[in-house]
């Protein structure tokens, strides 16, 4: 699998985090009191998660592919640059989510949500949009100059960086099949997950706008 196709992959199954992270939060704004901390833990073991898979694609991209890829662009830096500044806001942004899960946990809150609810939009927003443009930027960059040497190179990296036990990038493994109910619904992460996710839409053109990644209205 050359590195680009891989990378990608990482992508969909952190969005699909993401998203399971989402609709878990409409359940916690939707439901009473009884089960509202069982679903705060859960939130923060997701989150947890999420912030561990996350930080390893990032590692895995700024060790494995970027540094070959600024050595063959030398003269024009910034797009690798860019996506490293935007790896330390994402990063920054999805530990202040956790922090305040965290903060709700010991303070027994699970009314005010609204803290919660812009900072996964901000996260939602940011993780898509950084996801669209390094897949239409930089891996077309990395195509462009890295020769078939170069990606084999990156490859070989990647799987020397893959984390134990893992066969493919960032999952959700089975716990997240736990069913919630709605009145006389029933609904399940693993149902939630069916949903395409952002990068199965990433050979759509440039100019369209990034779909929303989410479960519930935000207005």
């Amino acid at each position: 699998m050359d590195p680009s196709t891989a990378l990608r992959d990482e992508h969909s199954s952190v969005l699909q985090e993401l998203y399971s992270i989402d609709c878990q939060l409409g359940w916690l704004e939707s439901m009473g009191p009884e089960k509202s901390h069982r679903i705060l833990i859960r939130l923060l073991r997701h989150s947890e998660r999420l912030a561990a898979d996350l930080s390893l694609h990032f590692q895995r991209e700024e060790k494995a592919l970027y540094p070959l890829l600024e050595k063959r662009m030398r003269d024009n830096p910034e797009p690798v640059t860019v996506m490293k500044q935007e790896h330390r806001r994402l990063t920054k942004c999805l530990g202040v989510f956790t922090s305040e899960i965290s903060r709700m946990i010991k303070e027994h809150d699970a009314v005010r949500t609204w803290n919660l609810t812009s900072t996964l939009q901000d996260l939602r927003s940011e993780l898509s949009d950084h996801m669209s443009r390094e897949e239409r930027v930089l891996f077309w960059l990395a195509e462009v100059h890295l020769s078939k040497r170069d990606q084999n190179k990156v490859s070989s990296k990647l799987a020397q960086m893959k984390r134990p036990g893992k066969e493919q990038g960032p999952s959700v493994n089975s716990q997240d099949s736990a069913k919630f109910a709605f009145g006389s619904q029933s609904f399940t992460l693993s149902d939630a997950l069916a949903k395409p996710s952002l990068s199965n839409e990433r050979n759509s053109p440039p100019t369209q706008s990034s779909p929303q990644l989410g479960c519930r209205s935000h207005h």
